[in-house]
C-alpha cells in the first residue's frame, strides 16, 4: 500500500505539471485564435471566457494521454537512474508487480478520457457551435465596429456606428442600409437607408427572434439614381435580424456518439472516422502507458532521459498515423472496417518488442514454451 501510494502520488503530479504545461500552451494559441475574430467582428468579446471554458476538455482529451505517457516515462525512469528500482528488485518487488500498481491509475484515466471523448466533448461541440452561429450572424449590435462601416448580412447589410455603449447594448448616431433578400433580381438593386439617434437590441419574449430597435429616425426607401422614394420618419422602428445556424464545417463533431453508431457505415465514413477517432483515445492511452513502462529503462549511467528522444519519435509517428488514418476513412481510400485498428494493431507490436527486450528474450521464450506445453 506504501509503494501504491508512493507510486501514483509521483506519476500524478508529473502528470499534472506536464498537462499543466501543454494546456497553458494549447489555450494561449486558441485565445489568441479566438481575439482575431473577435477583432474582425465575427462575435461579441462577451462571449470569449465561455468559448474558452467550452474548448478545454477537448484538449485536455488529447493531452491527458501524452501526459501520462511522459509521467511514466520520467518516473520509472527516476527509478532506473537513482538505483531505486534496484534496491526495489532486491525487496522482491519486480517491474511486473510496479506495473500491476501502475493499472488502476491507467484504467482510471482511460475512463475518464473515454467519458470526455465519447459523451462531454459531444455535447460542449454542439453548444459551442450554435453560439457561435448565433452570434456571428444574429448579434450583430455587439459586434458593431464603432466609426466604421461593417458588411453584414453576407454583404446585404451595412452599419455603421459612431459609438457603443460598454455593454455592448445600445449605440448612438447609427447609420444602416441593406437589401432585402428575398426580392427577385433586378438590373438595380433597391436599398433601405436609416438613420437614427440611438438604437438598442432587443428579443422578443414570444417568437424569441432578434430585433434591432432604432430610436429617433429616418427610413429612405428606393432604387439608386431613381426619382420615386419613400421618406419615413419614426420614433421606434424595428428590424428583424435574422438568426439562422450558420454552416458548420464537421457537422460530425458535434453528433452524439450514439447517433455516429447508428449512422449507415459505409454511406458516412466521415462518421465512422469520426467515432474511431473518439475511441482511440482512451486506447492510446492504455497503449501508451503500456509502451512508456519498458521504454523507462535505462542504465543509471548514461542518464534518466536518454529514452526520452524515442519515445517522443513514437508518439508523434503514432499520433499522426492516427491523424492520417481518419483522413484516409473519410476519403474512402481505406475501408471503414479496418478503421484506425491496424495503427493501434502497430503500436501493439512495438509493445511487445520492448517487454521482450526489457524482460529479456530468454526469459520471454522460456515462459512462452511453458504456457503451450500447459495448453496441451
Amino acid at each position: 500500500m506504501i509503494l501504491f501510494r508512493y507510486l501514483t502520488r509521483e506519476v500524478l503530479t508529473n502528470l499534472s505539471l506536464i498537462t499543466s504545461l501543454l494546456f497553458a500552451i494549447l489555450i494561449s494559441n486558441e485565445f489568441v485564435r479566438y481575439l482575431n475574430q473577435i477583432a474582425g467582428g465575427k462575435f461579441a468579446v462577451n462571449i470569449l471566457c465561455e468559448l474558452i471554458i467550452l474548448e478545454s476538455p477537448r484538449f485536455l482529451a488529447i493531452l491527458l494521454p501524452f501526459g501520462l505517457f511522459l509521467s511514466l516515462l520520467f518516473f520509472y525512469g527516476r527509478l532506473y537512474a537513482d538505483y531505486e528500482m534496484t534496491t526495489l528488485n532486491a525487496c522482491g518487488c519486480s517491474l511486473g508487480q510496479l506495473t500491476r500498481l501502475t493499472l488502476p491509475l491507467i484504467f482510471s484515466l482511460s475512463l475518464v478520457i473515454a467519458a470526455l471523448n465519447l459523451w462531454v466533448n459531444p455535447k460542449l461541440l454542439n453548444y459551442r457551435n450554435t453560439l457561435l452561429a448565433q452570434t456571428g450572424t444574429a448579434i450583430e449590435l455587439q459586434t458593431a465596429q464603432p466609426g466604421s462601416f461593417q458588411e453584414t448580412n453576407a454583404g446585404r447589410r451595412i452599419i455603421y456606428v459612431e459609438s457603443i455603449s460598454g455593454d455592448h447594448k445600445s449605440v448612438k448616431n447609427i447609420f444602416m442600409a441593406q437589401t432585402n433578400p428575398y426580392e427577385k433580381p433586378v438590373a438595380i438593386t433597391p436599398w433601405t437607408i436609416l438613420s437614427a439617434n440611438s438604437g438598442y437590441q432587443m428579443i422578443n419574449a414570444k417568437t424569441r427572434e432578434t430585433f434591432f430597435v432604432a430610436v429617433n429616425g429616418k427610413r429612405y426607401q428606393g432604387i439608386p439614381g431613381g426619382k420615386e422614394y419613400y421618406i419615413t420618419q419614426f420614433a421606434n422602428y424595428g428590424i428583424r435580424v435574422d438568426s439562422h445556424i450558420g454552416t458548420v464545417n464537421n457537422p460530425q463533431e458535434s453528433l452524439p456518439s450514439s447517433a455516429l453508431w447508428r449512422a449507415t457505415k459505409p454511406n458516412k465514413p466521415s462518421y465512422f472516422s469520426e467515432l474511431q477517432w473518439r475511441i482511440s483515445a482512451p486506447i492510446s492511452t492504455l497503449l501508451l502507458a503500456m509502451l512508456a513502462i519498458p521504454l523507462s529503462r535505462v542504465n543509471p549511467r548514461q542518464g534518466k532521459y536518454l529514452h526520452l528522444l524515442p519515445a517522443i519519435v513514437i508518439y508523434i509517428i503514432y499520433f499522426n498515423l492516427l491523424l492520417i488514418g481518419r483522413n484516409w476513412i473519410e476519403n474512402k481510400d481505406i475501408s471503414y472496417q479496418l478503421g484506425l485498428w491496424w495503427i493501434h494493431g502497430m503500436l501493439l507490436i512495438i509493445i511487445l518488442l520492448a517487454w521482450c527486450r526489457t524482460l529479456g528474450w530468454n526469459l520471454v521464450t522460456h515462459r512462452l514454451i511453458q504456457f503451450i506445453k500447459q495448453i496441451r
